[in-house]
């Protein structure tokens, strides 16, 4: 059964914002149970047993001989975790070579670093490899992840990603579910701030400027068709100001992640969290959360509008 555009961008985004999330044993949980799903009895869970370590394996795939060792990074690895991904390249490798050789004909490096590793990695790689000709060795992403995931029947994916909200949930809308997805923002953000900027509507080119990945930009423009809810039910709160406040809170917050240099995805995805926090999120949450997060793209200052159109 093929999944539908709508399904697999939703699945898409809900894999990105795991991977950022898990790290350490639930880096490693997630990837072991997603290659149960996948390939069943043939991968086998591996984890310590006190004084015998894991042998420098995570994870082992008998039909082909791939050993797996994962790393999960805090908020999908940034340039602090660096010198800790090279030296536990190094070690697992030297382990899993010492310990397992027989059975290991493939050695991949599995890790969460979403918006793409640093070189010092590949080079790390590129030593190993070249230290030992007899094995294949390889890094495994997000994107590998998708296309293991996406070779699933949708119950499956379900169950490692959580419900997608079809075409019938993004047509119904419900206004509660906006007032209650509001409400907590509000309740969970610091409200002392002032408000001082003015709402500008967004250019047409503004995704393409920001140079969003494709499920995101699916989310903002799709959720464009919805944004009307939310630019409502904000116009006639029963405060005034609850517009501008909403919309002053998702600056603040932009300009922070702006200030710490981090890519338009991770961004995008600590955005996300604000509104709807961690863990799966129901449809109709799903769907609240794609109108209010397209209505402050359009209508505040979260991303940048193309130098032309600024002034």
């Amino acid at each position: 059964m093929s999944l539908s555009p709508d399904q697999e961008y939703r699945w898409r985004i809900a894999l990105e914002l795991k991977m950022r999330k898990s790290q350490g044993d639930v880096f490693q949980d997630f990837f072991s149970t997603m290659m149960e799903e996948v390939h069943g009895s043939d991968f086998v869970r591996v984890r310590p047993f006190g004084q015998l370590g894991d042998k420098g394996c995570d994870g082992y795939l008998r039909g082909m001989g791939q050993v797996f060792q994962c790393y999960g990074a805090l908020d999908g690895g940034n340039e602090d975790r660096v010198s800790y991904l090279i030296r536990k390249m190094g070690q697992d490798f030297a382990t899993a070579t010492e310990k397992i050789p027989e059975i290991m004909k493939e050695w991949h490096m599995v890790h969460n670093f979403i918006d793409g590793l640093p070189v010092k990695a590949v080079e790390k790689l590129e030593e190993l490899q070249k230290a030992d000709r007899s094995r294949k060795l390889g890094f495994i992403s997000m994107p590998w992840f998708e296309l293991q995931i996406f070779s699933l029947e949708p119950a499956k994916i379900e169950r490692l990603l959580g419900p997608a909200a079809t075409a019938k949930d993004f047509q119904n809308m419900q206004a509660a579910e906006l007032r209650d997805l509001i409400a907590a923002i509000v309740s969970a953000t610091d409200k002392s701030h002032p408000i001082s900027d003015a709402i500008k509507p967004v250019p047409e080119d503004k995704l393409e400027f920001n140079k969003l990945p494709g499920h995101w930009r699916w989310l903002i423009s799709n959720g464009c068709q919805i944004s009307h809810h939310a630019a409502m039910y904000l116009n006639h709160h029963h405060d005034p100001l609850m517009g501008e406040t909403i919309a002053q809170m998702f600056r603040d917050r932009y300009r922070y992640l702006k200030s710490e240099n981090l890519p338009p995805a991770n961004i995008m995805a600590n955005l996300h969290e604000m509104i709807v926090g961690v863990g799966a999120v129901g449809v109709q949450r799903q769907v609240a959360a794609q109108a209010l997060l397209a209505f402050l793209f359009e209508s505040c200052d979260i991303f940048e509008d193309h130098p032309s159109k600024v002034n």
